[in-house]
Parts: structure tokens; sequence; C-alpha cells
């Protein structure tokens, strides 16, 4: 059993960046265009619905609501204003972890020049894979995990304004069907993670002696096999994730229609409509919330080994 002081929790990890957070900050404050985007479009699909029915009925076409129109036109936008700002979120993470880059081959120089237990292959691999594994398993995850947790709450929001139980519902299935697939998995990920980081280590050192098998402990090819069998179970389980979500989605949507169905048919059309709209939100967010927890899990040791670096 992990003691607490070698669990990595959710934001641990940004004790790395100590002394970045304002850089982290700003890029956090890019999600609030989401956010606002998210809770206007969500709450205003009634109105849409309400428009395009008028049009329908009078088949004239000029006659579309303002309002319907405008917000039509933002829901085509939505994916590109969600790309410009995780352009730009991406953009401020690189930037810190450059930064980090360099306390890193600092303290390399301080271990070097002051300390007998120096390892070239451990920092040469802190620099290789251990910062990638922060910023791509923990970082840009984290700040998605954030951006997309806002996004389901105010669509959540939305939706409760208009749809209380059956959002109730909903929510309740999805949260209990994923937080057990997280449990099942979380170990997995910390496991292979931790293989995987140390294999890239082991492959450093045997490429001293040209990769030679001298003994057990020196053998490449053991080595290339374990890199390979934990590739597999971290990338069968990060590729299995949008299927289990939907999975998920599909079996708590098809309780809430059903409710609808049975209690409430006069508003049927309308919260098919907005759970619609609401459910192409909510699959990607999602997706991206339980996808920061696996590359957490996954890059677990390798940020604890960066931390116990820039200690010494």
């Amino acid at each position: 059993m992990k003691t607490k002081e070698n669990k990595l929790t959710v934001f641990n990890g940004l004790l790395l960046i100590k002394g970045q957070w304002l850089n982290f900050s700003f890029a956090m404050l890019a999600s609030l265009i989401i956010l606002s985007l998210d809770f206007v479009l969500t709450t205003s699909m009634p109105r849409v619905i309400e428009g395009i029915s008028l049009v329908l009925i009078d088949g004239d076409t000029s006659k579309v609501p303002l309002w319907t129109l405008i917000v039509t036109i933002l829901i085509i936008l939505r994916p590109v204003v969600g790309w410009l700002v995780n352009f730009f979120q991406i953009k401020v993470l690189l930037i810190i972890l450059r930064n980090l880059e360099s306390d890193v081959w600092n303290t390399s120089n301080k271990i070097y020049l002051n300390e007998d237990s120096y390892s070239s292959e451990k920092s040469a691999n802190m620099l290789i894979s251990h910062g990638r594994y922060f910023l791509d398993n923990y970082l840009i995850p984290l700040i998605r995990a954030i951006t997309d947790l806002g996004s389901v709450m105010v669509i959540c929001i939305g939706l409760f304004i208009q749809y209380p139980l059956p959002l109730f519902i909903f929510i309740s299935i999805i949260v209990l069907l994923l937080s057990i697939y997280q449990m099942v998995t979380q170990k997995l990920l910390s496991i292979n993670g931790k293989r995987l980081v140390n294999s890239y280590e082991r492959i450093i050192k045997l490429s001293e002696n040209g990769f030679i098998i001298i003994d057990s402990d020196n053998n490449i090819d053991e080595v290339l096999d374990v890199k390979k069998h934990s590739s597999l179970v971290l990338a069968s389980i990060s590729q299995g994730l949008k299927y289990v979500i939907e999975f998920c989605f599909m079996l708590a949507f098809g309780a809430a229609t059903l409710y609808m169905a049975a209690f409430a048919p006069a508003n049927f059309v309308a919260f098919t409509s907005t759970f619609a709209y609401a459910g192409i939100r909510m699959l990607p967010s999602l997706a991206a919330i339980l996808a920061f927890y696996h590359g957490k899990n996954a890059a677990e040791f390798a940020i604890i080994e960066l931390s116990k670096h820039l200690k010494r």
C-alpha cells in the first residue's frame, strides 16, 4: 500500500511548477470563454428548437428569429473557439515545461559537482521522458479536465433549470459506472507507468556496452518485452476509454429518456433535442476528465521522481 508521501493526488503535481502558477492561472482563465459559451448554448436550445419549428410550420426562412440564427452560428463556431483556446493553453504549458527542464538540468549540475551518487542515465531520462510524462500525461490532461469539468457543470446547470429529475437520473448512473471503471484501472495504470519509465532508464544504461547480454540483469530483450507489455496495457486502457464513456452515457441517457417518455411525454421532443446537444458536448468532456485520472496514474512515478530530483 502506498503511503501518502508517495501517492500523487490530483493537484500534487502542480508543486513542480510552484514558481510558475501565474502562467498556469493565465492559461486557466482562457477556459472561461468555453464555459460561458457552453452555458449560453445549452440554455438556449429550447428557444432554438422553437424558432426552427416556426420556420418549418410557416415555410418562410426569412422569419427565422435573430436569436435562433445567432445561437446556430455559435454552435457551428464552438469547435473553432475550443481549438483556439486549447492552442493557447498548450503554448503556455510548453513554456512551463521548458522552464522546468532548466530547473532539472541545473539540479543535475549541482549533483554532479557535489555528490558521488550522480547518475547520468537517470538525469538524461529526467529530460527525455519524465518531463514529457509530466506534460503529456498530467499537465495538459489536467487543464483540459478542469476546463471540461467546468463545461459539464455549466451544461448540467442549464439542464437542471429545465429537467432536474431526468438530469439527476442521468448523472447518478454516469458517476456510478465511471467510478467503478476508474477503481478497476487505477492500479494497472500506476504499475505499468512505473515499469515503462524504468525501462527507459535501463535502455539508456544498457546502451553503454552496446546492449551486450552479460547476465539476467543486463538482458535488453527482457527490458524491451517489459516496455512492450506496459505500453500495451496503457494503450489499451487509453484507447478503450471512449467506448466505456459512450456505453455509460447511452445507458444513462436511455434511463432518463424512459423517465421522460413515461412521466412527461409533452416535453419529450424538447428534452431529447436538448440532451442530444448536451451529449455532443459532454461525451468528449467526460472522456477528457477520466483521461486525466488515467494519465495521472500512469505518470505518477515520473512526477514523484522529478520532485525528489529537484529537492536535492
